[in-house]
């Protein structure tokens, strides 16, 4: 149960005094009743509350894939680059007014999945070194990969952490797409289970190969939507969301 007045203020409808304002004038109902008190408590998954007609429905976190584009940085703000929140703007819609952030980087030249989200538990859960979580990645790289380097990557490399050899990875050769560029020479399927600093390229460069292209395609249960241009965005569906809560759960 919450308070009227802080469910409205938590989704975004005004802040304390304006919501206190809409109560005021009778312009806030609650199944149908018009409402006058703030302090009314109200069952936020069960009530309808409609403030001057229109229904405001509750939601705990906000959850959205973005498909990143290159250009632009993995951060809330930046005092150099257009961050990926630059691209998150759809008048009227009050989750993006909250304080969302990318869950997890991509480099500023890496395109593809990006989960944003206000949910700081499932977050933290997705990210944890301990949860081993799988990142896959579509690779194009500046020449082949020899039966030796594909196993060595496997196996796990020395990118010059002080913890040793990255944790073995899944490695499939995969079809040039209309993503590859012009000084790419193979593309690769690379699923990872932990986040380091630069990692697929760092791998890459493990085995003597160069990255050209670097696209996310999956993190954990979810997988970008392909149908999504490059620097569009949508929230998660219910399915998506199910399952992505689930394997966080599961990875407790």
């Amino acid at each position: 149960m919450l308070r009227l007045d802080k469910f409205l203020c938590e989704m975004k409808t005004g802040t304390r005094s304006q919501v206190k304002v809409f109560i005021r004038k009778g312009l806030v109902t609650v199944n149908g009743t018009t409402v006058k008190s703030p302090e009314q408590k109200i069952n936020e998954k069960a009530d309808t509350v409609c403030v001057n007609g229109k229904r405001v429905s509750y939601q705990k976190y906000a959850y959205f894939m973005l498909h990143k584009p290159a250009g632009y940085v993995s951060a809330t703000r930046d005092s150099h680059d257009k961050t990926v929140l630059d691209l998150m703007k759809e008048p009227g819609n009050p989750l993006l007014d909250r304080e969302l952030f990318p869950v997890g980087r991509l480099d500023k030249d890496t395109e593809g999945l990006l989960l944003i989200t206000d949910d700081g538990e499932l977050s933290h859960r997705l990210l944890s070194p301990s949860m081993h979580v799988p990142k896959t990645y579509y690779v194009e790289i500046d020449g082949s990969l020899s039966a030796g380097r594909q196993e060595c990557l496997r196996q796990g490399v020395d990118i010059g952490e002080k913890h040793g050899k990255t944790r073995p990875a899944v490695l499939t050769e995969a079809e040039k797409g209309g993503f590859c560029c012009a000084e790419a020479e193979s593309a690769w399927l690379l699923t990872i289970t932990e986040g380091k600093f630069h990692q697929v390229k760092r791998m890459m460069q493990a085995v003597g190969r160069n990255v050209v292209y670097l696209k996310r395609l999956s993190m954990g249960a979810l997988q970008l939507d392909e149908t999504l241009p490059r620097g569009a965005f949508r929230p998660l569906t219910e399915e998506e969301l199910e399952k992505l809560l689930k394997e966080g759960e599961s990875r407790l």
